[in-house]
């Protein structure tokens, strides 16, 4: 107990001001340990999910590749529809038209033979 007699007050406070920043040291360790956890955890979740993504966007940039070729594919069919439709209504509209404009005429020259009168439009 001697010891403790020959400190001055100004001794006790530094031995105290010492003993806080130990445990704020300390404090500080503890934080920084558990900052590296989190950093570390975040580290993994990115990796995996970057894993996990990769192969994913490679699947999906395929199947866009092969949809792009089946809409090209389905775009020349539908020309080529059209060119059809087209040449189809071509080769009937003239014809038809003959016909249509034939069975007047046999309808008018009908009725005038028999005798009866057509009415004037």
């Amino acid at each position: 107990m001697a010891v403790i007699a020959e400190l001055s007050g100004g001794d006790i406070a530094l031995i105290i001001l010492s003993a806080f920043w130990g445990l704020l040291v300390l404090f500080l360790c503890v934080v920084l340990v558990n900052a590296f956890r989190v950093l570390e955890s975040t580290k993994m979740t990115i990796d995996t999910m970057r894993e996990e993504t990769v192969p994913l966007l490679r699947e999906v940039k395929g199947t866009l590749e092969r949809t792009n070729g089946l809409l090209e594919q389905a775009n020349t069919v539908a020309g080529r529809v059209d060119k059809i439709s087209g040449l189809i209504e071509q080769a009937a509209a003239g014809p038809l038209t003959k016909v249509v404009a034939f069975g007047a005429g046999l309808q008018k020259a009908a009725k005038k033979f028999r005798g009866e009168r057509s009415s004037p439009r």
